[in-house]
Order: C-alpha cells, then structure tokens, then sequence
C-alpha cells in the first residue's frame, strides 16, 4: 500500500539560493521526510509550484533535489516549474499540481530532504508543496 508524505513552504526570494520545505501548513516540526519502514521505492512525486511575477517581462524556473541517507541511489534533481510574465503584465499564473511517475529506490526508516531553488530573474515569491508517494 502506497504511503504518502507531503512537506511544503516558500521559496526564499533569492535567485539560486536552496530552501529546504520542512513544514506541512501549520505543523513546523516536519523536517526531512522519514521513509515508511515498509517502503523501498518512491514512485510518484506530486508537484504544485505558484512564482508570483511582480515585474513585467521577468521569469524564473523552479528546480528541486531530494538528498539524504534515504536516497539508495544518491541525490536525485528534478524540473518542476517555470514561469513568466508579458512584457506589460505581471501575476501568478495557475499551479495545478502534477503528478510525475518516478522509480527512485529508497532506505526504509532513513530520511530524503526535499530542496527547491530558482533561476532566472528575482521574482516576487515562490510557494511550493510537494508529495512523494513512497510503495
């Protein structure tokens, strides 16, 4: 049976600075994810990325790292998101979450941080959550 572990944040305002999400709404106690002692494998990781874009024409793309003695086969980096702006308009376009199949061997009862960052132009902010499906 599938067991799910969701951490989320915001992203710091610096360009190409990680922010590790370590928290899940109001419980702050998080930290990195704990691997369910039944698990071996994650095998989806469930995304949703908001960038507010607070000046015209700026844009940015949002990556992420899951690190830690969790991870079997080392750390593992993934694209996530990107987003811009028109040249005249600014906002925070949609973020659906999105749901991408991986098969990432994993360390039962070990831990897998889950670290996000941007490039592009600094944006106004970046908010995240992020759920790895572990089997």
């Amino acid at each position: 049976m599938a067991q799910y572990r969701t951490v989320e944040g915001e992203i710091s305002a610096t360009v190409n600075t990680p922010t590790a999400l370590t928290t899940f709404g109001a419980d702050t106690a998080v930290g990195p994810i704990k691997v369910p002692a039944n698990s071996s494998r994650i095998v989806e990781i469930w995304a949703a990325v908001a960038v507010d874009i607070d000046t015209a024409g700026d844009s940015a793309a949002v990556v992420m790292r899951l690190a830690g003695k969790g991870m079997k086969d080392g750390d593992q980096d993934f694209c996530l998101a990107a987003g811009g702006s028109g040249v005249t308009s600014t906002g925070t376009p949609n973020a659906q979450a999105k749901i991408y199949p991986v098969d990432l061997p994993v360390v039962a009862n070990e831990t897998v941080s889950v670290t996000l960052q941007y490039t592009g132009d600094t944006v106004g902010a970046i908010t995240a959550a992020i759920t790895l499906v572990f089997a």
